[in-house]
Protein backbone atom coordinates (compact mmCIF):
# COMPACT_ATOMS: atom_id res chain seq x y z
CA UNK A 1 0.00 0.00 0.00
CA UNK A 2 1.27 3.51 -0.52
CA UNK A 3 3.18 5.26 2.01
CA UNK A 4 1.94 8.67 3.28
CA UNK A 5 2.92 11.67 1.12
CA UNK A 6 6.90 12.13 1.82
CA UNK A 7 9.53 13.88 -0.34
CA UNK A 8 12.96 13.85 0.96
CA UNK A 9 16.38 15.93 0.80
CA UNK A 10 19.73 15.18 1.69
CA UNK A 11 22.59 17.02 2.70
CA UNK A 12 26.44 17.11 3.04
CA UNK A 13 28.13 19.77 5.08
CA UNK A 14 25.68 22.50 3.44
CA UNK A 15 25.74 21.03 0.02
CA UNK A 16 22.63 19.22 -0.90
CA UNK A 17 22.93 15.89 -2.50
CA UNK A 18 20.03 13.69 -4.06
CA UNK A 19 20.33 10.49 -2.17
CA UNK A 20 18.00 7.72 -1.08
CA UNK A 21 18.10 6.01 1.91
CA UNK A 22 17.95 2.43 -0.07
CA UNK A 23 21.21 3.54 -1.29
CA UNK A 24 22.92 2.48 2.16
CA UNK A 25 24.31 -1.09 3.04
CA UNK A 26 23.09 -0.08 6.78
CA UNK A 27 19.11 -1.37 7.58
CA UNK A 28 16.93 1.63 9.28
CA UNK A 29 15.94 -0.14 12.80
CA UNK A 30 13.23 -2.59 11.66
CA UNK A 31 12.58 -6.09 11.67
CA UNK A 32 10.19 -5.19 8.66
CA UNK A 33 10.99 -3.09 6.44
CA UNK A 34 8.31 -0.96 4.41
CA UNK A 35 8.28 0.19 0.81
CA UNK A 36 10.87 3.07 0.71
CA UNK A 37 9.00 6.68 1.15
CA UNK A 38 9.00 8.78 -2.12
CA UNK A 39 12.71 10.51 -2.62
CA UNK A 40 13.67 13.14 -5.01
CA UNK A 41 15.79 12.32 -8.23
CA UNK A 42 17.54 15.76 -8.61
CA UNK A 43 18.61 17.59 -5.85
CA UNK A 44 16.32 20.52 -4.47
CA UNK A 45 17.41 24.21 -4.49
CA UNK A 46 18.15 26.36 -1.61
CA UNK A 47 15.59 28.69 -1.90
CA UNK A 48 16.33 31.01 0.76
CA UNK A 49 18.12 30.25 4.31
CA UNK A 50 16.83 27.67 6.12
CA UNK A 51 14.55 26.54 3.35
CA UNK A 52 14.29 24.22 0.74
CA UNK A 53 12.73 23.98 -2.03
CA UNK A 54 11.09 20.42 -3.37
CA UNK A 55 11.19 19.77 -7.00
CA UNK A 56 8.18 17.84 -8.65
CA UNK A 57 10.41 15.31 -9.88
CA UNK A 58 8.56 11.78 -9.61
CA UNK A 59 9.55 9.80 -6.79
CA UNK A 60 11.23 5.87 -6.97
CA UNK A 61 7.56 4.34 -7.19
CA UNK A 62 6.37 6.96 -9.91
CA UNK A 63 4.72 9.47 -8.05
CA UNK A 64 5.40 12.78 -7.29
CA UNK A 65 7.52 14.23 -3.91
CA UNK A 66 4.63 16.79 -3.60
CA UNK A 67 1.81 14.42 -4.50
CA UNK A 68 -1.76 15.65 -3.91
CA UNK A 69 -3.65 13.79 -1.45
CA UNK A 70 -6.80 12.36 -2.49
CA UNK A 71 -10.15 13.14 -0.73
CA UNK A 72 -12.18 9.93 -0.16
CA UNK A 73 -15.51 12.19 -1.26
CA UNK A 74 -18.00 8.99 0.46
CA UNK A 75 -16.32 10.06 3.71
CA UNK A 76 -17.99 13.53 3.61
CA UNK A 77 -20.87 12.17 3.33
CA UNK A 78 -20.72 9.98 6.33
CA UNK A 79 -22.58 11.66 9.68
CA UNK A 80 -20.91 8.91 11.56
CA UNK A 81 -17.67 10.82 10.82
CA UNK A 82 -16.77 11.88 14.46
CA UNK A 83 -13.72 11.42 17.27
CA UNK A 84 -16.22 8.94 19.51
CA UNK A 85 -16.20 6.63 16.53
CA UNK A 86 -12.80 7.17 15.68
CA UNK A 87 -10.84 5.85 18.88
CA UNK A 88 -13.20 5.66 21.61
CA UNK A 89 10.16 5.16 36.89
CA UNK A 90 13.09 4.91 37.84
CA UNK A 91 12.85 3.08 41.41
CA UNK A 92 15.55 4.77 43.34
CA UNK A 93 14.07 8.46 42.50
CA UNK A 94 13.88 11.38 45.20
CA UNK A 95 10.54 12.09 46.75
CA UNK A 96 10.91 15.36 45.68
CA UNK A 97 11.12 14.52 42.08
CA UNK A 98 7.72 12.91 42.70
CA UNK A 99 6.38 16.20 44.53
CA UNK A 100 4.30 17.11 41.40
CA UNK A 101 2.45 20.40 41.01
CA UNK A 102 -1.47 20.45 39.77
CA UNK A 103 -2.64 22.87 38.04
CA UNK A 104 -6.65 23.69 36.35
CA UNK A 105 -7.13 20.08 36.75
CA UNK A 106 -3.58 18.62 35.29
CA UNK A 107 -0.55 17.38 37.19
CA UNK A 108 2.32 18.88 35.96
CA UNK A 109 6.37 17.83 36.53
CA UNK A 110 8.28 18.77 39.61
CA UNK A 111 11.48 18.73 38.68
CA UNK A 112 12.53 22.24 36.96
CA UNK A 113 9.02 23.04 37.30
CA UNK A 114 7.31 25.23 34.21
CA UNK A 115 10.23 23.91 31.86
CA UNK A 116 8.22 22.31 30.00
CA UNK A 117 4.46 23.53 29.45
CA UNK A 118 2.28 20.37 28.96
CA UNK A 119 1.22 17.89 31.35
CA UNK A 120 2.35 14.54 32.93
CA UNK A 121 -0.83 12.80 34.40
CA UNK A 122 -2.36 9.41 33.14
CA UNK A 123 -4.65 11.35 30.41
CA UNK A 124 -1.30 12.90 28.75
CA UNK A 125 1.07 9.85 29.37
CA UNK A 126 -2.31 7.71 27.08
CA UNK A 127 -2.13 10.29 24.61
CA UNK A 128 1.66 10.39 23.94
CA UNK A 129 1.41 6.52 23.48
CA UNK A 130 -1.31 7.01 20.89
CA UNK A 131 0.89 9.66 19.36
CA UNK A 132 4.19 7.23 19.37
CA UNK A 133 1.33 4.77 17.86
CA UNK A 134 0.91 7.26 14.86
CA UNK A 135 4.64 8.16 14.22
CA UNK A 136 5.19 4.22 13.84
CA UNK A 137 2.25 4.28 11.12
CA UNK A 138 3.81 6.82 9.14
CA UNK A 139 6.99 5.14 8.83
CA UNK A 140 5.31 1.41 8.35
CA UNK A 141 6.31 0.62 11.58
CA UNK A 142 9.91 1.47 12.17
CA UNK A 143 10.63 3.12 14.67
CA UNK A 144 13.42 5.80 12.78
CA UNK A 145 14.97 6.17 9.75
CA UNK A 146 18.58 6.38 9.82
CA UNK A 147 20.47 3.89 8.08
CA UNK A 148 22.29 2.35 11.84
CA UNK A 149 24.58 -0.50 12.35
CA UNK A 150 22.60 -3.78 12.70
CA UNK A 151 23.86 -4.33 16.35
CA UNK A 152 24.38 -0.85 18.04
CA UNK A 153 25.80 -0.35 21.35
CA UNK A 154 24.81 2.37 22.90
CA UNK A 155 20.96 4.46 22.26
CA UNK A 156 19.80 7.69 23.42
CA UNK A 157 15.95 8.51 23.61
CA UNK A 158 16.29 12.17 24.63
CA UNK A 159 12.68 13.85 26.15
CA UNK A 160 11.45 9.61 26.41
CA UNK A 161 7.94 10.96 27.78
CA UNK A 162 6.68 7.41 28.65
CA UNK A 163 9.92 5.13 27.39
CA UNK A 164 7.49 3.89 24.95
CA UNK A 165 10.16 4.20 21.87
CA UNK A 166 13.12 3.38 24.28
CA UNK A 167 11.25 0.25 25.42
CA UNK A 168 10.61 -1.11 21.90
CA UNK A 169 14.23 0.42 20.36
CA UNK A 170 15.35 -2.36 23.60
CA UNK A 171 13.48 -4.93 22.38
CA UNK A 172 14.59 -4.48 19.06
CA UNK A 173 17.91 -3.61 19.74
CA UNK A 174 19.44 -6.60 22.27
CA UNK A 175 22.68 -5.75 21.87
CA UNK A 176 22.24 -1.98 23.28
CA UNK A 177 22.09 0.00 25.92
CA UNK A 178 18.93 1.94 25.72
CA UNK A 179 18.85 5.63 27.90
CA UNK A 180 15.99 7.70 28.27
CA UNK A 181 16.10 10.81 29.24
CA UNK A 182 12.98 13.48 30.61
CA UNK A 183 12.14 15.48 33.16
CA UNK A 184 9.11 13.30 34.49
CA UNK A 185 9.76 10.41 35.77
CA UNK A 186 6.49 8.44 34.64
CA UNK A 187 8.08 5.54 32.93
CA UNK A 188 7.39 1.99 33.66
CA UNK A 189 9.40 0.34 36.30
CA UNK A 190 9.32 -3.33 34.20
CA UNK A 191 11.59 -3.04 31.51
CA UNK A 192 13.76 -4.37 29.07
CA UNK A 193 17.21 -5.02 31.11
CA UNK A 194 19.15 -3.24 28.66
CA UNK A 195 16.75 -0.25 29.17
CA UNK A 196 16.90 2.42 31.79
CA UNK A 197 15.62 5.73 32.28
CA UNK A 198 16.90 9.06 34.05
CA UNK A 199 15.47 12.26 35.56
CA UNK A 200 17.25 14.80 33.36
CA UNK A 201 16.97 17.91 31.56
CA UNK A 202 18.08 18.12 28.06
CA UNK A 203 19.35 21.82 28.19
CA UNK A 204 21.72 21.06 30.77
CA UNK A 205 25.22 19.88 29.84
CA UNK A 206 25.35 16.06 28.64
CA UNK A 207 27.91 14.40 31.00
CA UNK A 208 27.57 10.77 29.45
CA UNK A 209 30.85 8.67 30.07
CA UNK A 210 30.60 6.74 26.50
CA UNK A 211 29.19 7.90 23.27
CA UNK A 212 26.04 6.98 21.58
CA UNK A 213 25.75 4.84 18.32
CA UNK A 214 22.03 6.59 17.79
CA UNK A 215 20.39 9.74 19.53
CA UNK A 216 16.77 10.66 18.61
CA UNK A 217 14.19 13.09 19.69
CA UNK A 218 10.38 13.62 18.90
CA UNK A 219 8.47 16.51 19.30
CA UNK A 220 10.59 18.64 21.41
CA UNK A 221 9.74 21.89 19.83
CA UNK A 222 7.73 22.86 23.10
CA UNK A 223 10.15 21.94 25.46
CA UNK A 224 13.92 23.35 24.17
CA UNK A 225 14.93 27.15 23.97
CA UNK A 226 18.41 26.89 22.74
CA UNK A 227 18.19 24.23 19.03
CA UNK A 228 21.94 24.87 17.90
CA UNK A 229 23.46 23.50 21.30
CA UNK A 230 20.95 20.56 21.68
CA UNK A 231 22.49 19.61 17.92
CA UNK A 232 26.15 20.13 19.01
CA UNK A 233 25.23 18.60 22.50
CA UNK A 234 24.16 15.71 20.35
CA UNK A 235 27.38 15.88 17.87
CA UNK A 236 29.56 15.68 20.79
CA UNK A 237 28.06 12.99 22.41
CA UNK A 238 27.44 10.70 19.53
CA UNK A 239 30.39 8.35 17.67
CA UNK A 240 31.99 8.78 14.62
CA UNK A 241 30.02 7.01 12.24
CA UNK A 242 26.79 7.25 14.40
CA UNK A 243 23.85 8.88 13.70
CA UNK A 244 21.41 11.34 15.42
CA UNK A 245 17.77 11.44 13.76
CA UNK A 246 15.12 14.19 15.31
CA UNK A 247 11.45 13.50 14.59
CA UNK A 248 9.33 17.04 14.56
CA UNK A 249 5.74 18.43 13.07
CA UNK A 250 4.72 21.43 12.20
CA UNK A 251 2.39 23.53 14.18
CA UNK A 252 0.01 24.53 11.43
CA UNK A 253 -2.30 22.79 8.99
CA UNK A 254 -2.28 22.90 5.29
CA UNK A 255 -4.73 21.14 2.60
CA UNK A 256 -3.99 20.34 -1.36
CA UNK A 257 -7.45 21.44 -2.48
CA UNK A 258 -8.32 24.52 -0.39
CA UNK A 259 -9.91 23.55 2.30
CA UNK A 260 -8.04 24.67 4.88
CA UNK A 261 -10.21 27.76 4.81
CA UNK A 262 -13.09 25.18 6.46
CA UNK A 263 -11.09 25.07 9.67
CA UNK A 264 -10.23 28.84 10.96
CA UNK A 265 -10.11 28.45 14.41
CA UNK A 266 -7.99 25.42 14.17
CA UNK A 267 -5.55 27.93 11.97
CA UNK A 268 -5.71 30.28 15.01
CA UNK A 269 -5.23 28.36 17.44
CA UNK A 270 -1.34 26.83 16.14
CA UNK A 271 -0.90 30.81 15.56
CA UNK A 272 -2.16 31.67 19.58
CA UNK A 273 -0.06 27.96 20.31
CA UNK A 274 2.90 29.61 18.55
CA UNK A 275 2.73 33.19 19.84
CA UNK A 276 2.82 32.29 23.50
CA UNK A 277 5.46 29.38 23.15
CA UNK A 278 7.84 32.79 21.53
CA UNK A 279 6.91 34.57 24.70
CA UNK A 280 8.02 31.72 26.65
CA UNK A 281 11.52 31.52 24.97
CA UNK A 282 10.08 28.12 23.30
CA UNK A 283 9.27 28.88 19.21
CA UNK A 284 7.23 26.28 17.86
CA UNK A 285 6.31 26.91 14.42
CA UNK A 286 9.45 26.26 11.72
CA UNK A 287 11.51 24.27 14.15
CA UNK A 288 10.38 20.98 11.89
CA UNK A 289 11.50 22.72 9.26
CA UNK A 290 14.63 24.03 10.64
CA UNK A 291 15.87 20.85 11.89
CA UNK A 292 17.97 19.55 8.83
CA UNK A 293 19.66 23.26 9.16
CA UNK A 294 20.68 23.31 12.54
CA UNK A 295 22.15 19.52 12.13
CA UNK A 296 24.23 20.56 9.09
CA UNK A 297 25.30 23.88 11.24
CA UNK A 298 26.39 21.32 14.17
CA UNK A 299 29.01 19.35 11.55
CA UNK A 300 26.80 16.51 10.50
CA UNK A 301 27.03 14.68 6.91
CA UNK A 302 24.49 13.05 4.75
CA UNK A 303 21.73 14.95 5.89
CA UNK A 304 18.06 14.27 5.15
CA UNK A 305 14.88 15.24 5.50
CA UNK A 306 11.79 12.96 5.11
CA UNK A 307 8.81 14.73 4.72
CA UNK A 308 4.85 13.69 5.25
CA UNK A 309 1.79 14.56 4.58
CA UNK A 310 -0.04 13.19 7.89
CA UNK A 311 -4.39 13.77 7.55
CA UNK A 312 -5.89 15.07 10.51
CA UNK A 313 -9.21 12.32 9.99
CA UNK A 314 -10.59 10.16 7.97
CA UNK A 315 -11.26 11.91 4.54
CA UNK A 316 -8.17 10.63 2.12
CA UNK A 317 -9.53 7.63 -0.34
CA UNK A 318 -5.92 6.07 0.58
CA UNK A 319 -6.99 3.07 3.23
CA UNK A 320 -4.02 3.63 4.84
CA UNK A 321 -3.93 7.33 5.46
CA UNK A 322 -7.68 7.05 6.19
CA UNK A 323 -6.12 4.85 8.86
CA UNK A 324 -3.31 7.03 9.66
CA UNK A 325 -5.68 10.12 10.03
CA UNK A 326 -8.45 8.32 12.43
CA UNK A 327 -5.78 8.09 15.25
CA UNK A 328 -3.79 11.24 14.21
CA UNK A 329 -7.15 13.32 15.00
CA UNK A 330 -7.84 11.44 17.54
CA UNK A 331 -4.60 11.90 18.93
CA UNK A 332 -5.14 15.58 17.99
CA UNK A 333 -8.29 16.12 19.95
CA UNK A 334 -7.11 14.64 22.70
CA UNK A 335 -4.02 17.32 22.08
CA UNK A 336 -6.00 20.63 22.36
CA UNK A 337 -6.37 21.34 25.81
CA UNK A 338 -2.54 19.53 27.21
CA UNK A 339 -0.59 21.72 24.66
CA UNK A 340 -2.36 25.00 25.44
CA UNK A 341 -4.13 25.35 28.82
CA UNK A 342 -1.13 26.28 30.24
CA UNK A 343 0.00 28.58 27.91
CA UNK A 344 -2.91 30.35 27.43
CA UNK A 345 -3.57 31.18 31.32
CA UNK A 346 -0.09 31.52 32.20
CA UNK A 347 1.84 33.04 29.13
CA UNK A 348 -1.48 34.90 27.42
CA UNK A 349 -3.15 35.90 30.26
CA UNK A 350 -6.38 34.15 29.68
CA UNK A 351 -8.51 32.54 32.61
CA UNK A 352 -9.52 28.97 32.68
CA UNK A 353 -12.77 29.28 31.89
CA UNK A 354 -11.80 31.44 28.68
CA UNK A 355 -8.72 29.03 27.42
CA UNK A 356 -11.73 26.22 27.10
CA UNK A 357 -13.98 28.25 24.80
CA UNK A 358 -10.95 29.01 22.84
CA UNK A 359 -10.89 25.18 22.36
CA UNK A 360 -14.31 24.44 21.57
CA UNK A 361 -13.57 25.65 17.62
CA UNK A 362 -10.34 23.83 17.07
CA UNK A 363 -12.07 20.57 18.04
CA UNK A 364 -14.99 21.46 15.68
CA UNK A 365 -12.52 21.91 12.68
CA UNK A 366 -10.46 18.90 13.41
CA UNK A 367 -14.24 17.01 13.25
CA UNK A 368 -14.99 19.00 10.10
CA UNK A 369 -15.10 16.09 7.07
CA UNK A 370 -14.82 19.28 4.75
CA UNK A 371 -11.50 20.25 6.38
CA UNK A 372 -8.72 18.23 4.07
CA UNK A 373 -6.55 19.06 6.27
CA UNK A 374 -3.22 18.17 6.74
CA UNK A 375 0.18 18.59 8.87
CA UNK A 376 3.87 17.80 7.84
CA UNK A 377 5.86 15.02 9.54
CA UNK A 378 9.79 15.66 9.37
CA UNK A 379 12.29 12.95 10.12
CA UNK A 380 15.98 14.48 10.07
CA UNK A 381 18.93 12.39 10.41
CA UNK A 382 22.48 12.98 9.76
CA UNK A 383 25.89 11.02 10.17
CA UNK A 384 28.88 12.36 12.52
CA UNK A 385 31.93 12.40 10.36
CA UNK A 386 35.05 9.97 11.07
CA UNK A 387 38.24 11.67 11.53
CA UNK A 388 40.00 12.89 8.66
CA UNK A 389 36.89 11.60 6.39
CA UNK A 390 36.92 13.34 3.15
CA UNK A 391 33.43 14.75 2.21
CA UNK A 392 32.57 15.92 -1.11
Amino acid sequence: MPQPSAAETSGSGGHLQATSPAQSTAQPGSASQPPPPQTTTTAPVESGEGEVAYDNAPGNDGHQDDEHVEVDTQSEADSSYDYEDSVSSSTSISSSILNYTYENGRRYHAYRSGEYMLPNDEQEQQRLDLKHHVFKLVLGGRLFCAPIDANPQRILDVGTGTGLWAIEAADEFPSAEVTGIDLSPIQPAWVPTNCKFIVDNAEDDWVYSSKFDLIHWRVLASGIRDWPRLFAQAYANVKEGGWVEAQEHDVRIESDDGTVVNAPHLERFFQLIDEASVRNGKMMDKVAERQKEWMIQAGFVDVHDQVYKVPIGRWPKDKRLKEIGMYYQAQCLDAVEPISVALFTRVLGYSYEEAQVMMVGPRNDMKNPNAHVYMKFHFVYGRKPYAGEVLA
